[in-house]
């Protein structure tokens, strides 16, 4: 009973300041900024040495995606902490519209553990020890991690989702909490159905976002024909410097049309094939199909270097 009376005043005496944690630093971090600076050169050498119009093309958005998507990365990952401040508890950065914000009375328990970290978020798929981003656990299902070292790290358990965070002074947050009555506990717990309707929607998103996309292919350059914007005959393929491939308008329509209708029949494989994984793996089944997005992409932006050498 003394001891619950000092944790209960220890409590009262922080209840409104507040109690700021660093994450714990991440090791990692110099193998992934290595990884991303190998990456870019390889595709600035690519860039460099090819003449295929495509292929240029592609490494231009290849580069610009990973230098942007770097920056931001690194950029969440320097200003990332947590903080505890009138009963809530805040996973902040200097991006302000990506903070979380936890209900301390709606955290159920907290579990401290030491894991390697397998289907996991963003740099979880470079290091099982570091993870940013939403990822999987087993025994817990979904969770959204904030994790810089696995070494040191909490899970926190909602009645509504999963969080995992690695504060330095592990220690003084895990009695933080228990100041406020969250007990530590290790319990197995099966997949939210919230996460299973998400992951089906995300399923469904991306079936149409690569309909989308097909439906573009094919009524681009339709419209163009009918509008006579095209010309009689249009570059096929480049060979060299100086060799040049043209087709008739027709034939090149054709091909647009059937290479359309293979990449949707392959949206719908994969779709049917990602319903059936689903039984397995009831999170990420949705990351099948991205197979036929990223052909579909591939298609569009030929025809856009195709639409491009003809306008400009």
């Amino acid at each position: 009973m003394r001891k619950d009376v000092l944790v209960n005043v220890t409590v009262k005496k922080i209840g409104g300041i507040k109690m700021k944690f660093i994450p714990e630093k991440a090791k990692t971090v110099n193998g992934i900024i290595a990884t991303v600076v190998l990456a870019i050169m390889v595709m600035y050498i690519i860039l460099r040495t090819t003449d295929n119009i495509l292929t240029k093309s592609l490494m231009f958005i290849l580069i610009g995606t990973l230098l942007v998507v770097s920056a931001f990365f690194f950029a969440f990952l320097k200003t990332l902490y947590y903080e505890i401040e009138e009963e809530i508890l805040k996973i902040r950065s200097i991006f302000s519209f990506l903070d979380i914000l936890i209900p301390i009375p709606q955290i159920l328990y907290y579990t401290e553990k030491i894991t390697l970290l397998n289907q996991s978020g963003l740099a979880g798929f470079i290091s099982k020890r570091f993870s940013v981003g939403t990822g999987y656990i087993e025994g817990m299902g979904k969770v959204d991690m904030y994790i810089t070292s696995s070494k040191k790290t909490i899970f926190i358990v909602t009645e509504e989702a999963n969080y995992a965070i690695s504060p330095a002074n592990m220690e003084e947050f895990s009695k933080l909490l228990k100041g406020y009555g969250i007990k530590e506990q290790i319990k197995d717990r099966d997949v939210l159905h919230k996460d299973v309707t998400e992951s089906k929607m995300k399923l469904n998103q991306i079936f149409l976002l690569n309909t989308v996309v097909i439906l573009i292919q094919v009524g681009v350059p339709i419209t163009l024909y009918y509008l006579r914007k095209l010309p009689e005959y249009i570059l096929s393929t480049q060979i060299g410097n100086n060799m040049l491939s043209f087709v008739p308008t027709k034939i090149y329509l054709d091909r647009i049309v059937g290479y359309a209708i293979i990449a949707f029949i392959l949206s719908v494989i994969f779709y049917a094939l990602s319903l059936i994984y689903a039984k397995y793996d009831k999170i990420y089944f949705y990351r099948l199909m991205l197979i036929p997005v990223i052909i579909a992409f591939l298609l569009l932006l030929s025809l856009s270097n195709t639409l491009i050498s003809i306008f400009l």
